[in-house]
């Protein structure tokens, strides 16, 4: 054999060699148990407490980053976006991939300030951390390692090497300076002032670990400039979405919680805490589509896994079991799913949560269906956590929760019907939904050959359109609440109202005077930042108190959805354009994704937002389906 036909013959076994490897490496996904041990499978921000600690399973081997004051004797151990505490952290994060293979964020805090990156890959990471010229405080950074989850495994240091030995394997955390704890405990300690490294990579020097960081941030930003125009949204949405995603050992689940303080603050501050609410993550799931067909699928599918208990996706599903069992919220599933499985048309995925919405879909008939209309509720129900947020039940406040619009003014004065379990009101929104998961989920009916389910949904969809024509105002041109008690109409209007377009209970005209005399009135609903949660004009309006004046990405997306069913071409662009600008004022100032905006200012609202809450970036994402963000 020649010298040339030597090296070819080296070429074609190392690429089989590599194929070889990845399909071990890559676990086919064919239902919900093998997208499970696909997700949860190498180094990535697990750990609900920080993402300065990054966590590698299944073996639940974990390392913390903690910045240590040697002048105060104070010492920074979680690190998180959003956090709000006075004297806290603040977060700028650049980058994390769906996998985590690819982490990037700043942290300020006091005197300091440094950048944390890491790469990894199976069981491999590698991690730089690099002081700014902010950072004027000559503290030190801590490296701990750990076991979580009640995981075992023999941890023992060696100089300038942290050994684990799991399931008889050896994982070794080398450091790649100088370590400055002389103790046996799995800890480095290292100065910071330098560019500090270590990796599990046996022989790689620093130059090796900033040559993987440089190509996967190129790596990262090239993706990104694939976008195009909606390259800024893009980064938005997965920032957003990706440093949420955390670890549940007690279900042995990935999931992605609003966000890290909210996670922080329903597990008080312990590992596996979580909460998650029920439209929240039916959007984060749809978000997640854009990059992550896993993350997508196992979202939708968690949260159509509350319905096997419920008969619903309750309103919140948190740590040890504590959820609403007496109320659901916005019934946006059928739709979300639907969605997602155009992106990606594997049946298995509609096969497993489409029993599961149907008896969702045939619940709110069971449960808040009244008077040939449909209202918001909440049913009394045994607590058997008796964890005092359940015990709000069968009342005004939990009712309105269910609408997912907690203090919204639209109910103000209608009593609750403790006997019926509901708010009195015929609501638009309500209706428009379920009659866009009824279209939805009998289009996945028929998908799955489920000819008689798909006749019996599509019947209750046409149903609900002709009830919403019923609510149809025509001197003031928008579909409204009914009070069912009176059987007077609500003039009170949010843009929830504009909903009745996703269920196509409008005709064009109808559509039309709605947007040309409501979307477009700068009384009501036009204006520099837009939609405000209520009509601008109404005595109840502030444009910060929550659902009283503040824009909330949710209804924005809900509101463009409608559009796409009608020829409102101009409405869609200037939606999705003031959309993305309010959403990306916050972000390249402060790496902000609020939980909702100031309706006037288009800033802090007050103290009722989250600085850092995945649904905000629904702003984006209005962007990126219609195409035309500046």
């Amino acid at each position: 054999m020649n010298k040339l036909k030597l090296i070819g013959f080296m070429v074609v076994l190392v690429f089989l060699c590599f194929c070889k490897s990845k399909q071990v490496e890559n676990i086919e996904i064919k239902d919900a148990e093998s997208l499970n041990n696909a997700i949860l499978n190498g180094w990535n921000t697990w750990d609900n407490r920080s993402i300065s600690t990054q966590v590698l399973l299944p073996e639940g081997l974990a390392f913390n980053i903690q910045i240590n004051d040697t002048l105060s004797g104070d010492s920074l151990h979680y690190i998180f976006p959003g956090n709000r505490v006075a004297g806290a952290e603040k977060v700028k994060t650049i980058a994390h991939t769906p996998t985590g293979s690819f982490t990037d964020f700043i942290v300020f805090w006091r005197k300091f300030g440094i950048r944390i990156q890491t790469v990894s890959k199976g069981k491999d990471i590698n991690v730089l951390v690099q002081p700014l010229d902010t950072c004027q405080n000559p503290g030190r950074l801590q490296v701990s390692v750990f076991m979580l989850y009640d995981k075992k495994g023999d941890i023992q240091k060696v100089p300038n090497k942290i050994s684990s030995i799991i399931k008889g394997k050896t994982i070794e955390l080398n450091s790649l300076n100088t370590d400055l704890d002389k103790s046996s405990k799995p800890i480095f300690e290292f100065s910071l002032k330098q560019k500090i490294a270590f990796t599990t990579i046996k022989n790689n020097k620093l130059k090796d670990v900033e040559t993987s960081i440089f190509k996967a941030q190129k790596e990262y930003n090239t993706m990104l400039a694939s976008k195009g125009k909606q390259s800024e949204s893009y980064d938005v949405i997965q920032n957003a979405l990706n440093w949420s995603v955390v670890y549940d050992p007690a279900k042995n689940r990935a999931v992605t919680p609003v966000a890290r303080t909210w996670s922080f603050g329903w597990g008080n501050g312990k590992e596996g805490g979580y909460v998650l609410f029920c439209w929240d993550n039916l959007f984060a799931a749809l978000m997640h589509s854009l990059e992550s067909k896993e993350l997508a699928f196992n979202e939708a599918i968690q949260m159509c896994n509350e319905i096997d208990e419920l008969e619903f996706v309750p309103n919140y599903s948190a740590v040890n079991e504590i959820k609403s069992r007496d109320r659901s919220q916005p019934p946006v599933g059928s739709m979300i799913v639907l969605e997602i499985y155009k992106k990606y048309p594997e049946k298995w995925f509609l096969q497993k949560v489409f029993p599961q919405l149907l008896t969702w879909n045939r619940w709110w008939m069971k449960k808040r269906h009244y008077k040939n209309y449909l209202c918001w509720g909440s049913n009394p129900v045994s607590s058997p956590t008796q964890d005092a947020r359940e015990l709000t039940q069968n009342n005004f406040e939990a009712a309105s929760n269910e609408s997912g619009l907690d203090n919204t003014p639209m109910y103000d004065g209608i009593e609750f019907d403790k006997q019926n379990h509901i708010i009195p009101i015929a609501d638009v929104g309500l209706m428009s939904l379920y009659t866009g998961d009824c279209d939805a989920l009998a289009e996945i009916a028929g998908i799955l050959g489920e000819n008689n389910i798909q006749k019996e949904l599509t019947a209750r969809a046409n149903d609900f359109r002709q009830k919403l024509q019923t609510l149809w105002d025509e001197k003031l041109g928008m579909f409204l609440n009914k009070n069912l008690i009176t059987n007077e109409l609500s003039y009170r209007i949010s843009p929830t109202n504009f909903y009745a377009l996703i269920a196509k209970a409008a005709n064009q005209k109808q559509a039309e005077r709605m947007i040309q005399e409501h979307f477009y009135n700068p009384k009501e609903f036009w204006g520099e930042y837009i939609m405000p949660s209520i009509a601008r004009n109404d005595t109840a309006y502030t444009g910060k108190d929550y659902w009283r004046g503040s824009i909330w990405a949710p209804m924005n997306f809900l509101v463009y959805l409608g559009f796409r069913n009608y020829d409102l071409l101009k409405a869609r662009q200037d939606l999705s354009i003031k959309s993305s600008e309010l959403l990306l004022k916050e972000w390249r100032k402060y790496c902000y994704v609020r939980e909702n905006y100031h309706a006037e200012t288009g800033t802090f609202p007050g103290s009722r937002s989250d600085h850092y809450y995945h649904w905000g970036a629904l702003l984006g994402m209005i962007a990126i389906m219609e195409g035309n963000e500046k």
